[in-house]
């Protein structure tokens, strides 16, 4: 029965031209991510120093999260469901909650979600496990019902769990506009005083996972960062890694000019900072999403999970497309981004060829760059309106 699940939750067809497995004695590990951290709760119990070593795991990794996730509960007669039943309960919790923002409607509505979830970065995600798709999914929790108590230890919680969750601490000050900013900084400093102290707490750890960054830095295939173009060896066999770096920050400067100047920010605006209305959920889910994908595209080198960030700007665009031309072959551009990357992954991975990979580099350069924009132009006006005209009350 157990093998039958198995196989049904993850085919051979996915390991033959969509993602690579964990083997070890001729063995698929699945869910390798999740893994690691219940066998370094295992090992911490037998007191081993899993920052260093963590002979539990099936390949010895080390634990590379905060300290935070080894006091997850964890009971050894129940080993099937941890490894086995609470992952597959996950992940199709995950792809409920994709196609519950869907309405299906038109051609669109059934191409965005199938070229979502079967392409190889959210296909990864989810045979691994990787613990951004738990942060998805309280997002999306958050951005529903944006309470400032949850907000607090929810955004605490992943913060030192994953540090990157920081962006999230824009969700103390989405609100309605009924709500007072005071309280609003109030819970921002509990917050940081929270995280802060935790973090101090836990400094000795934190050192050590910096030291095993090796560990959760991506190779240049599964790269999403803004540095991958520049990695890729039969480019670096013609040009010089300075030359690669120059010419990613060109299209960076021009797409965040285009950005920031895009006609798609006239549709936002006028969403995003009427006096007549309040934050809606699709709302506060791109700006926070978005945040969150372009913030770690230019800061970490990530592996490919963190593109599951890129959903959070569908349903907004999915909406406003009927306003505009531009933000309607936005969403297609989106579509085509997906299926492309599906292509490239398979040149990569499966027949070691990059070629594909280099326009991938140079089209997420461009359209992460070109998010940018709209987001630098989003906040300044967000910061002008409160601070100056007093129109509009975060």
């Amino acid at each position: 029965m157990r093998r039958l699940i198995l196989y049904f939750s993850f085919p051979k067809i996915i390991y033959n031209f969509f993602i690579f497995p964990i083997i070890k004695d001729n063995q698929i590990y699945l869910f390798g991510d999740w893994t690691v951290i219940l066998s370094a709760i295992k090992c911490k119990l037998i007191n081993y120093d899993v920052f260093i070593n963590n002979p539990c795991d099936v390949i010895n990794r080390a634990h590379v999260y905060g300290s935070i996730l080894l006091f997850i509960p964890y009971f050894q007669n129940l080993n099937i469901f941890y490894f086995l039943y609470f992952p597959i309960i996950v992940n199709l919790i995950f792809i409920a909650a994709i196609i519950s923002h869907f309405r299906f409607l038109n051609i669109r509505d059934f191409i965005l979600p199938l070229v979502f979830i079967f392409n190889p970065s959210t296909l990864l995600l989810m045979e691994r496990l990787n613990f951004d798709i738990f942060i998805f999914l309280i997002m999306l929790l958050l951005c529903y019902f944006r309470k400032n108590f949850l907000n607090l230890f929810l955004v605490s919680f992943l913060t030192i769990a994953k540090f990157y969750p920081i962006s999230l601490v824009l969700l103390f000050f989405i609100k309605d506009k009924s709500k007072k900013f005071l309280v609003n900084i109030i819970y921002f400093i509990f917050f940081l005083f929270l995280t802060i102290i935790l973090l101090y707490l836990d400094r000795a750890n934190i050192s050590k996972i910096v030291n095993n960054s090796a560990l959760f830095s991506a190779n240049y295939k599964w790269s999403f960062n803004f540095f991958g173009f520049s990695k890729i060896p039969f480019l670096l066999e013609i040009f010089s890694k300075d030359i690669l770096v120059i010419f990613s920050i060109f299209l960076f400067l021009i797409f965040i000019f285009f950005g920031f100047n895009s006609p798609i920010f006239k549709i936002i605006e006028d969403n995003y900072l009427s006096d007549k209305k309040n934050w809606n959920y699709k709302e506060t889910l791109f700006l926070i999403s978005s945040g969150i994908f372009v913030s770690t595209y230019f800061v970490f080198n990530n592996w490919i999970y963190r593109e599951v960030f890129l959903f959070g700007l569908i349903p907004l665009f999915l909406e406003l497309s009927d306003k505009s031309f531009f933000l309607k072959n936005l969403v297609n551009f989106i579509i085509f981004r997906f299926i492309y990357f599906t292509l490239s992954s398979f040149f990569t991975i499966f027949l070691n060829n990059d070629l594909l990979l280099t326009f991938n580099q140079i089209m997420d350069i461009c359209f992460v760059s070109f998010i940018a924009g709209i987001l630098v132009r989003l906040y300044l006006k967000l910061l002008i309106n409160f601070f100056i005209s007093r129109k509009f009350t975060l």
